[in-house]
């Protein structure tokens, strides 16, 4: 598929242009920025760098105007999202608002016209985790994440992906070349020699436990096998997309997952030839590989949507690159909104089900108290809180809705040596609620928060559809060892 690059201007001479960028635009007095469109392309300009997100120079323009200077990205509430990085590191750099003032400077010329390519920019861009709270919670709307990925983007065409990187944005691969030999690659996760030298030459923390790999990934297992075709006898049908961690480290949960949805009368159809989102690619900004999976998703999924399915991820993040960041990097692709139209996060879907009374009750008592963490990532969907609801259908349960924050792990973010301290900092309200507070154990949507909580944490976290099928009786204690372990 082709992408059509767009290209910035700046207006000359940049001495003139610099004094319109010093100000942010005007507030309405609430922190809401006027909601004026820019001016046309003014005469003069010169090009300064390739836009590569579906956005024309003036919406980019437009956006980084939109930032009124307010600092309510400033917070550093415990209880409140905004920037998790901010959080922890409370300079000026770090907030969204400083974002907004590179990518106004650039578009003006009060910076050079290459400063995107720098890694002096990089470095600001990276303060960027693609978390989508500022997002979510900018009382001026304005959009950071899709800012910042531009930023990113045109670095990695300049420079390339610098070489402890690369293996970030492929931890689909990566997982896929060490599921070949399982054994050997789980010895290495837990061996200290071999973490010593993963991080030397990967930059993997040594000090971050790693989830095991499965024996097998689980679109190679049977139950995956048994539903590569549609199922066209079931009047409602999902496409069950299946992401990096429950093909390749969380087998169980794509299990439970299935397992969940049959007991509900929903036709599951698994294809055979889908390939990971690409949402690490995406936040690396590297965008050509990133479009290529994209692509062959969106012609894959839209066909599903077609034969009457609806696309349901366990992963909160391959949702939001589904309904989110593919729509920015595939530029009016019918079939792109298609999918987005159509796709679901696992617990939206069954929380769906039962709103339209079409879930079955048939729950048994789970009598533990657990302590659920809502990742950022569904918060950037806008569905509430669904995992929670669902939870408390199950008699006995205790939920405890931890509002303490980000879990600080941001992705592959808290993956890297570089990251590994602040990411830990970034959660600590969350992680020192977790250790200390009396839970039987945790839950979380997010396979990259459960990694962060059990960092902290004795006890285990599982998915929410995990403790589902549990509650069905659908799955025993050898299926769900962590639960299991949960028990004890």
């Amino acid at each position: 598929m082709s992408h059509d690059m767009r290209r910035v201007t700046a207006s000359q001479p940049v001495a003139a242009a610099a004094a319109t960028a010093e100000s942010p635009a005007a507030g309405n007095g609430n922190g809401r920025a006027d909601d004026s469109r820019p001016a046309a392309k003014p005469a003069g300009s010169v090009e300064i760098t390739q836009l590569q997100l579906a956005w024309d120079p003036e919406e980019f323009a437009y956006a980084a105007r939109q930032c009124n200077g307010c600092g309510a990205c400033r917070t550093r509430s415990s209880d409140a999202r905004m920037c998790p990085i901010f959080h922890f590191a409370p300079r000026e750099e770090s907030s969204p608002r400083a974002k907004a003032n590179l990518a106004r400077a650039v578009i003006t010329g009060l910076l050079p016209a290459d400063e995107m390519t720098k890694d002096v920019a990089r470095e600001v861009a990276d303060l960027c985790v693609n978390c989508h709270m500022c997002r979510i919670d900018c009382p001026a709307n304005v959009d950071i994440p899709k800012m910042m990925l531009e930023a990113k983007a045109a670095h990695v065409q300049a420079n390339g992906v610098r070489p402890h990187d690369w293996w970030l944005g492929r931890i689909d691969t990566v997982s896929r070349w060490a599921s070949r030999t399982p054994r050997l690659a789980n010895w290495m996760i837990g061996n200290r020699r071999a973490r010593w030298l993963l991080e030397k030459t990967l930059g993997l923390a040594q000090g971050r436990k790693v989830p095991p790999l499965a024996l097998r990934p689980f679109l190679q297992q049977p139950t995956a096998r048994r539903h590569r075709r549609p199922d066209r006898q079931a009047d409602e049908k999902v496409l069950f997309f299946v992401d990096t961690f429950a093909n390749y480290y969380d087998d169980a949960l794509a299990e439970s997952l299935v397992r969940v949805l049959r007991h509900n009368g929903i036709g599951v159809y698994i294809p055979p030839m889908q390939r990971n989102s690409g949402m690490g690619l995406i936040t690396q900004g590297a965008l050509e590989p990133a479009r290529r999976i994209a692509s062959r998703n969106v012609e894959l999924l839209a066909e599903g949507v077609r034969q009457g399915h609806t696309i349901v991820a366990t992963e909160p993040s391959a949702v939001l690159a589904l309904t989110h960041e593919y729509l920015n990097i595939l530029d009016d692709d019918e079939d792109a909104q298609l999918v987005a139209e159509n796709t679901q996060e696992a617990t939206q879907y069954l929380w769906n089900l039962h709103q339209q009374g079409a879930l079955k009750l048939d729950f048994n008592p789970l009598a533990y108290r657990v302590a659920h963490h809502t990742p950022c990532h569904v918060r950037a969907l806008g569905v509430g809180e669904p995992a929670t609801n669902l939870l408390r259908l199950v008699p006995e349960l205790r939920i405890v809705e931890l509002e303490k924050g980000c879990s600080g792990m941001a992705g592959v973010y808290g993956l890297k040596k570089a990251n590994y301290r602040s990411s830990l900092r970034a959660g600590l309200p969350l992680l020192t609620e977790l250790r200390s507070g009396d839970y039987s154990f945790g839950a979380t949507e997010c396979s990259t928060c459960k990694i962060q909580m059990q960092q902290a944490s004795h006890q285990p976290t599982l998915h929410p559809v995990k403790l589902l099928a549990a509650s069905y009786g659908l799955m025993d204690d050898t299926q769900l060892p962590d639960f299991a372990a949960a028990k004890t």
